[in-house]
């Protein structure tokens, strides 16, 4: 490796000139400046250009050398201070000893002695530090025989800076992959605060925040329903674009578990799969009789692909081995609040003119005391396709068509077709807008199961609506920075009675109230019911912007529908609506008011004074982890939550967590939790006490989770911050 051998033969025929130099420094123990002639010009070797320099030099007749003194030298950018060198001509080996530093483009040395040759670098009793990543510590014997490793020998390594050593690896060897920025343990014990804390035969580690791939950071928990909990994640970086993370579980109660994820992401769309398996549950044992145990899993799949430049297939489905999965292994409200789980396959085509669709769509029903006729229908399938065309001059064209075969095992099933067909007209000026819009609706039935033993009922009826709106604004405030708008709307529907009990209702249903719905054509969504109308609604929005940039500090809505004769087509079930006006439908958001933002929407009754609907929510979030949240919802006779949550640095090292909602018509909270963070320069600690409804009887679970985070040693987020992000609205982890 290194080749000093015409270094010498050059340097004896310098020694006659040198001879007076070298005496006097015997006689001078101070060290001559850089210049000194000491140091000849660079010379061209194998492994690169030498400088060197020392206060003393002594050559001896069979080319060994000995440089003494401040000795400095640099091979090929490779920097070794030491108080003697000795220059081996046999075995062209450097031999440094006394206080030696040694120093590469990625790693810093200081030892007592070490030796430089053709075998690399090897130094004992030495300290070492990573010039490029965190990683530091001490070794009994460091060399680096090949370019880019480093192997220490009976180790301590730690990624805390000096001083603060909390925690610990230490191993019988320890070799760093500087390329692959990669290093792996053998023999390691993990030492945290002095205490050992894991005994690991093998170790592989990242030695940067890059995606590597290795085990995560483990997580400690316990559950009421599954008893303790040990989850030890491993990540797989599979290539640039894709990577799997494969988390064993252990629950002391129920078994050994399996979740992983895999993720994909290319230009021409993304994937994510997700799968979590349970080999036989313990819990589910019957009669004490072990060979009754079942399998539970969660399988998830989403997928989004972009072909043939307006062409888009989208994949959403999951699905769960029991109706109970979600109650033993669900987080938050998923245990008690998913009914339905989707399985839903589309494709699309958007072009200028036309929009195509095709769609498969099935759902798995969780609630086992929902009834068979309150099941959503399958599609199976649903082809759509919608043509516009709009004329310079305002007037335009539109054309929806759709054909969907509805399957159930209970109640009428069957195809139902549609053609609706239109014009309108778009003027647009300034400030103002005017459309009227004609259309015609023609739907028609091939049924199984009639409700009314007629297999083919039909509909055909016209939809008039006339849209208009105008936005008013003027500056205000000094020197005019803030705009100020107001902007009324109102919007004419008729469409004339028809008798639609004949038909089945597939995916028809009344809307939550909103100012989406309010300014609809027809009240109920999905097709199986229009219904009539000749309303007037009237709507007025008031907004607050910055006016140089455009960011909204106020808005303000307030909008109501007249019926101007009374709606007589009705859902089974459903009593008519005899009011002549709507609810009183209003909305305020309040934003960027010093880190303060408002949502508060209303549904009031005017006929009874009362309020039919409303949420209230209050925020302050300075930055992503200073977050406080206060919330209530009602829906009158079946909602009425309060909710309070936050995330919250205290101190320098400390954040606290909690969340809370309660519920006024069950008089108890439905979930309840509580934590606190500690986060040191090298290490962090998590910590989570969690008490909530965990089944539709209203039982509860209680648990607590524990993680402990050695920064160094992953490169990925941890769980429980997902699980903060989800329910703390707002906070995201720093």
């Amino acid at each position: 490796m290194i080749a000093l051998l015409h270094y010498c033969l050059r340097l004896q025929l310098l020694l006659l000139s040198l001879a007076c130099a070298t005496a006097a420094r015997a006689a001078d123990q101070s060290c001559p400046p850089a210049t000194d002639a000491l140091e000849p010009a660079p010379l061209a070797v194998t492994d690169g250009t030498i400088r060197w320099s020392s206060c003393h030099l002594n050559i001896a007749a069979n080319g060994d050398t000995e440089l003494s003194g401040d000795v400095s030298i640099n091979i090929g950018g490779r920097q070794m201070h030491c108080d003697r060198l000795s220059y081996i001509a046999l075995t062209q080996e450097l031999k440094l000893a006394g206080t030696v530093r040694y120093e590469d483009q990625t790693l810093r040395v200081t030892g007592k002695a070490g030796n430089y040759g053709s075998a690399g670098a090897q130094f004992s009793d030495a300290q070492f530090e990573l010039l490029h990543a965190p990683g530091r510590g001490e070794a009994a014997a460091v060399s680096t025989a090949q370019a880019n490793m480093v192997v220490l020998d009976r180790v301590v390594y730690t990624t805390c800076p000096k001083g603060q050593a909390d925690w610990e690896l230490r191993a019988r060897r320890i070799t760093l992959d500087t390329r692959r920025k990669r290093g792996v343990g053998h023999s390691t014990r993990v030492v945290f605060k002095g205490v050992p804390i894991l005994y690991l035969p093998w170790i592989s580690f990242p030695l940067t925040s890059d995606r590597q791939t290795g085990l995560l950071f483990p997580t400690l928990g316990s559950s009421s329903r599954s008893g303790a909990i040990l989850a030890i994640p491993w990540y797989w970086n599979i290539a640039p674009n894709q990577d799997l993370t494969a988390t064993p579980t252990f629950y002391s109660r129920r078994g050994l578990g399996l979740g992983s994820e895999y993720r994909l992401l290319r230009s021409s769309g993304d994937a994510t799969l997700r799968a979590d398996y349970l080999h036989h549950d313990q819990l589910t044992y019957l009669d004490s009789d072990p060979t009754t145990a079942s399998n539970r899993s969660w399988l998830r799949a989403n997928a989004t692909s972009y072909f043939a430049g307006v062409w888009r297939a989208q994949l959403n489905a999951q699905g769960v081995s029991d109706i109970h999965y979600f109650e033993d292994f669900g987080d938050g409200p998923q245990a008690t609040s998913t009914t339905f789980l989707p399985r839903d396959l589309h494709a699309s085509m958007r072009g200028d003119v036309w929009q195509l669709g095709a769609q498969l769509l099935q759902f798995q029903t969780l609630d086992d005391q929902l009834l068979a006729t309150d099941r959503p229908y399958a599609e199976l399938p649903r082809l759509t396709a919608t043509a516009h065309w709009q004329g310079s001059s305002g007037l335009g064209s539109a054309l929806e068509t759709e054909l969907t075969d509805f399957h159930r095992d209970t109640g009428a099933t069957g195809w139902r077709g549609r053609v609706q067909p239109g014009l309108s007209f778009d003027y647009t000026r300034p400030g103002f807008y005017l459309r009227p819009r004609a259309s015609w609706d023609f739907t028609a039935y091939r049924l199984q199961a009639a409700p009314t033993g007629d297999a083919t009922p039909s509909r055909s009826l016209p939809i008039l609506t006339l849209d208009s709106a105008v936005q008013l604004e003027r500056n205000s405030g000094s020197e005019g920075t803030r705009l100020v708008t107001l902007e009324p709307r109102i919007n004419y529907v008729y469409i004339p009675y028809r008798d639609q009990s004949m038909l089945p209702v597939f995916d028809s249903g009344l809307p939550d109230p909103n100012f989406v719905s309010l300014f609809r054509a027809n009240r109920y969504s999905g097709f199986d019911r229009i219904g009539d109308a000749n309303n007037l609604t009237l709507g007025i929005t008031t907004r607050m912007l910055q006016a140089r940039t455009g960011q909204q500090y106020l808005s303000a809505t307030l909008g109501e529908t007249v019926h101007l004769s009374q709606p007589r087509v009705t859902l089974p079930g459903e009593t008519a609506d005899t009011r002549r006006r709507s609810d009183l439908l209003a909305n305020l958001d309040l934003t960027a008011y010093r880190n303060w933002n408002l949502h508060y929407d209303v549904a009031w009754n005017p006929d009874s004074s009362s309020t039919e609907k409303s949420l209230l929510a209050l925020q302050y979030r300075p930055s992503g982890n200073q977050v406080l949240n206060l919330g209530y919802r009602y829906t009158r006779g079946s909602v009425e939550q309060a909710e309070a949550s936050a995330a919250w640095p205290v101190g320098r090292h400390w954040d606290l967590y909690g969340r809370r909602v309660y519920s006024f018509f069950d008089r108890r909270p439905i979930e309840t939790f509580g934590g606190l963070q500690y986060r040191a320069s090298c290490w962090g600690m998590r910590l989570v006490l969690r008490d909530s409804v965990s089944s539709r009887s209203g039982q509860r679970d209680t648990g607590w989770y524990l993680q402990l985070e050695l920064k160094g040693l992953s490169s990925v987020g941890s769980g429980a911050d997902s699980f903060l992000q989800g329910s703390i609205q707002g906070y995201s982890p720093q």
